[in-house]
């Protein structure tokens, strides 16, 4: 199933990028050369979220993140390419971009997950970081889509933007600082070559001599 699923993916981006060359190369920018080129882009980029969500080996809390990362990369690639090219009319209808929104949030979220899964703390600091990341990943999925579907009081939008930046910058910084931090938490073990063995003197001195016997 995983071979299958990296196979489709190398496809479809190999032939979006293939439509996205032969656009800037050859076509003019009409609306379906347009329509083309952001259809090129949402495959690319929904290709890469359900991506992210199978690779490295998953950790015990990524039970329920990877197929949330994988079915909502598709079915909101499904959707956007839909609304792209007009047959769906999210005019007059609010819930499907209510919908659409959702997904791209979930997709995005389930494969930061994913990648964050991959990493293995070196000691409690670093697992501390690495907790704090995951939480403020959780944390900024759930500002957004509160915020899609009304679950938030936008009574004071001001707020509600601080919180939103002071979570997304605290979700950058830990994803961005993880890998340092662990390299500067981790204490390198001396390998073998560089362990010094006793000179022979010192052997000598250290062995008891037959005469005190």
């Amino acid at each position: 199933m995983r071979r299958l699923f990296l196979i489709a993916v190398l496809a479809s981006l190999t032939a979006s990028a293939a439509i996205g060359i032969f656009i800037f190369l050859v076509g003019e920018f009409g609306d379906t050369q347009r329509n083309l080129l952001l259809t090129t882009l949402a495959v690319g980029g929904f290709s890469l979220t359900g991506l992210a969500s199978t690779v490295g080996a998953a950790s015990w809390w990524l039970w329920l993140a990877r197929p949330i990362g994988l079915a909502t990369s598709m079915v909101a690639l499904g959707l956007v390419v839909l609304l792209i090219w007009g047959i769906v009319d999210a005019d007059n209808d609010d819930l499907v971009l209510k919908l659409a929104g959702t997904l791209v949030v979930l997709a995005l979220s389930s494969a930061h997950l994913s990648l964050l899964g991959t990493f293995r703390p070196v000691n409690l600091l670093v697992w501390l970081w690495h907790s704090g990341t995951v939480l403020a990943a959780v944390g900024l999925a759930y500002l957004i889509v509160g915020a899609i579907w009304g679950h938030i009081d936008f009574d004071d939008e001001e707020l509600y933007l601080r919180w939103l930046g002071v979570v997304a910058i605290l979700d950058v910084l830990g994803t961005v600082g993880l890998f340092p931090l662990s390299r500067l938490a981790s204490t390198p073990r001396p390998s073998p070559s560089r362990i010094r063995k006793p000179s022979k003197r010192k052997q000598r001195r250290l062995r008891p001599s037959v005469q005190s016997r």
